[in-house]
Formats: structure tokens, sequence, C-alpha cells
């Protein structure tokens, strides 16, 4: 007996260790060079079909192995346990109602790559990571890889770039100069700049999750300036709001920690609040219309009305046939910006809206496990930036579920 449990021991530290590896590579692979295949026609649709997602290939060799991991030790949790019955429930549902539906929609690898991605977070909530995490030595590595590529974005927008790509095996450098946009935007892996910002936000809220982890809060500060400053070459408004957000609600977090004169602290922060809305709102209003939510609420309407004229969704038309474009106004685009509208548009309404559910669920879950200002503003500003466009698409999907994972339930696991 003595010899068998030496054994499974020593097989259980040689799959931390691997499973350790994996996940490396995995942030390495979504983070610096992202490698997909695509039969897309047009670069700028590539996003829209990926087909082989190489970090999604690590994630799901992580994924067997923590599963088997955790079935031959029981390394699984208990204090998840409704969260990930409930998201269990959901995806089930997504890949059912998606797999009926396949005759419209003819595209299975975003099913594929979409159950890889939501599993990442099931599997994660569900066993115990502490020892792959290595005692937070793993967060570390993670905090580095994303100073790293963020530093090297930096210059490629230093050298005219707008961004990097890797498809069908072949690199791919897009100068600034051959672009239609009317202003200067920064992209760097990801195929438009709303993904690489919410990409940005969440590690914001990631770096804030974990600011202990840093060397001292000097190195803390200059990594968040790091970010905001790709927030800023990036240029979309909503998520530099929503990542000022995070951090002003960190601040606020902290200046609650002592109880005393909660009142005059209260009255302070909300006169400050007033303050901060007014000026946020004066600046936007110089960037965009508000009236139209930057055009955001007719194309929401056009985009309500064709997800009712095509309830089961359009599939492959999506984007690629210009006849199903929202054309209004002298105006013209390709998709709904709304990553839950876009859902129901191309694969169905209850694709969608199982979709939609998978992220409230976690949502509501986590700030149920554990409150706190910085918690609720991580959400609201990630919420607020899917709901403005296009900004989680299926390549970049499973670094966003690890992403909530590590801000959301990775610091709790130690109250199991």
């Amino acid at each position: 007996n003595r010899k068998r449990d030496w054994n499974i021991m020593k097989a259980e530290k040689g799959l931390n260790i691997l499973a350790r590896m994996l996940l490396i590579l995995f942030v390495i692979s979504a983070t610096i060079l992202p490698v997909l295949t695509t039969k897309a026609q047009e670069p700028e649709y590539d996003g829209y079909y990926s087909r082989f997602i190489l970090h999604n290939a690590i994630a799901l060799a992580f994924i067997v192995i923590i599963l088997f991991r955790a079935l031959i030790r029981r390394k699984f949790k208990k204090n998840f346990l409704v969260g990930v019955l409930l998201l269990l429930a959901v995806y089930i549902g997504y890949n059912v109602l998606y797999y009926q539906n396949m005759d419209i929609i003819q595209f299975p690898w975003a099913q594929y790559n979409t159950a890889i991605s939501l599993g990442l977070l099931i599997v994660l909530m569900a066993t115990e990571t502490q020892t792959i995490f290595c005692d937070d030595k793993l967060i570390k590595i993670i905090i580095a890889i994303i100073l790293i590529t963020n530093l090297i974005g930096i210059y490629v927008y230093c050298q005219g770039y707008l961004s990097m790509h890797m498809y069908n095996f072949k690199l791919y450098f897009h100068p600034f100069e051959f672009t239609d946009y009317y202003e200067r935007r920064f992209n760097w892996i990801y195929f438009y700049k709303c993904q690489y910002s919410c990409i940005l936000l969440l590690f914001v809220g990631f770096f804030v999750a974990h600011k202990d982890k840093f060397l001292n809060i000097i190195a803390y500060f200059l990594s968040l300036a790091v970010l905001f400053v790709c927030l800023y070459i990036a240029h979309t408004n909503t998520s530099m709001i929503g990542a000022g957000l995070i951090v002003v609600a960190d601040l606020v977090d902290e200046f609650f920690k002592n109880h005393k004169f909660i009142i005059a602290k209260a009255i302070a922060v909300g006169a400050a609040a007033v303050v901060g809305i007014k000026y946020v709102l004066k600046w936007l209003s110089g960037e965009r219309n508000l009236s139209t939510m930057g055009s955001r609420v007719p194309i929401w309407r056009a985009a309500v009305e064709k997800i009712k004229a095509n309830p089961q969704g359009i599939g492959n038309r999506f984007v690629l046939n210009r006849d199903d474009w929202f054309h209004f106004d002298n105006f013209n685009t390709n998709n709904c910006h709304n990553i839950f509208l876009n859902e129901m548009l191309r694969y169905s309404i209850p694709v969608g809206c199982c979709y939609a559910a998978f992220f409230i669920v976690t949502a509501i879950y986590s700030l149920i496990k554990k409150f706190s200002f910085s918690r609720l503003a991580t959400w609201l500003a990630f919420f607020l930036a899917v709901s403005m466009d296009y900004s989680v698409q299926t390549p970049e999907l499973s670094m966003v579920m690890f992403m909530l994972y590590c801000i959301f339930f990775y610091p709790l696991e130690k109250n199991n």
C-alpha cells in the first residue's frame, strides 16, 4: 500500500508539473502569438471563422491532464460546487442546441472551440489548482508574460504597424498606412481594437486582484501604467473608462477597509463619483455622439430586427454576405456590435441565450461568493465592453475564461 501511495504521489507530482507547463504555454500562445487556421477569403474575417487554434489545443490537453489527476487523487473542490453545476447545465444546453441547429449553422469549428473555452472555466472551478499554480508562483509568471507581450506590442506600434497575426501558419504584419480607419488605433495580435482592449481590461482586473504578487507598490503601478498606455494607443474609450473604473473601485475598497467615519466616507465617495461621471461624459461627448451611444442604438435596433427575421441564425452568411449587413442612414456594418446579439444572429436565439447565460451566471455567482467594489467594477467594465462591440470572439475566448478564473475564483480557492 505504501509503495502504491508513493507511486501515486509521484504520478501526481509529474501531472502537476505537466499541467503547469501546459498553462504557461497556453498563456504564451494566447497572448504573444496565437496561431490559427481559417478558410475566410478576407483577412479581416479570419477571427470570425477560426478553425484550429493552437492555444485551444493546449487548453484541451490541460483539461484532460487535470481531470485525470483529479480522478486518481480526488482533487475536486467543493466550495464552487453550485457554480460548477449551474455552468455545466448551461454548457450542456449550449452544445446540444448548437448541434441540433448545425444544418443551418454549417460551421462546427465554432462549437468545438467554444466548448473547449467554456469547459476550461468549469474544469478549473471544479478541480484543485493551488498545487498547479505552485502557491501563486504561476500568477507571477503570468504577470511577467502579460507585461512582455504588451511591451513588445508598444514597440510594434511605434514601428508603424496596426497588428500582427499568425494564421494559416504565416506571419503577417499589418501596416497602419494601409487601413481605412479615420483614427490611429492598435489591435496588436487581435483582429480589432475592441478585442485587444477587452483583454487589456481583464489584465487590469487581474493585476488588481493579485497586486500583492508584485515586488512592491511601485512595480504594481508601473505595470498598470503599461496596460493603460496600451489602452490609450488601442483607442477604445469604453475599455479605457472601464479599466479606470476597476482601479478606482479598488481604491474605494481600500478606503472602506477601516469602518470608522463610514457615513462621511460614503458621502465623499458619492460626491467624487458625481464629479467623475460629469467629467467622463463631457470627454466622451467630444469623442462620440452620446445620443446614439456612438451609433450603437441604431445598430442594435437593426440587429434585433434581423435576429427576429432569422431566429435559427444565419450561419455562414454572417459578414460574408454583404446583403446581410445592416444598412441605414448612409451607414453599414457587418455585425451587431454586441457579443450576445452576434451569437444569436450567427447560431440562433437559443444558442445565443445560453452563451449570454454562461457569462451572467458566472458574474452573479462570483459576486455572491465574494463581493467587493473592484470585483463588481471588473464585471461592469467587462459587460460594457462586450455590449458595445464584438469584443470577444472565438480566438480569445479561452484566455477570457482563464482570466475570469484567475480574477474571481482562484483567490477564493484557499477558503476550501
